[in-house]
């Protein structure tokens, strides 16, 4: 009799574990941003400004309450002085 096949195991997000989408705080460049993707090592974070980086993953965090809504402030004021132009 052949052994069971074994099945793919599942990802599970653990709790400091980093994903794209999610808000992050960049301790090198002190400021919240959005993780974009990712490449070996590094992140690619971006601003509601259009501001993008790349940063080694262990300089950033997951973002406190506090800063997801710093974020959330600069994207509603990047958006006004775009519609003054």
């Amino acid at each position: 009799m052949s052994p069971a096949p074994r099945s793919a195991p599942r990802s599970r997000s653990a709790p400091g574990e980093l994903r794209v989408g999610m808000t992050v705080f960049d301790r090198h460049y002190d400021m919240p941003a959005v993780i974009t993707g990712f490449a070996g090592p590094m992140v690619l974070l971006t601003r509601p400004t259009g501001l993008r980086w790349h940063v080694h993953r262990i300089s950033v965090r997951p973002a406190t309450p506090y800063e997801e809504r710093q974020l959330l402030a600069l994207a509603a004021l990047h958006r006004t002085r775009l519609k003054g132009r």
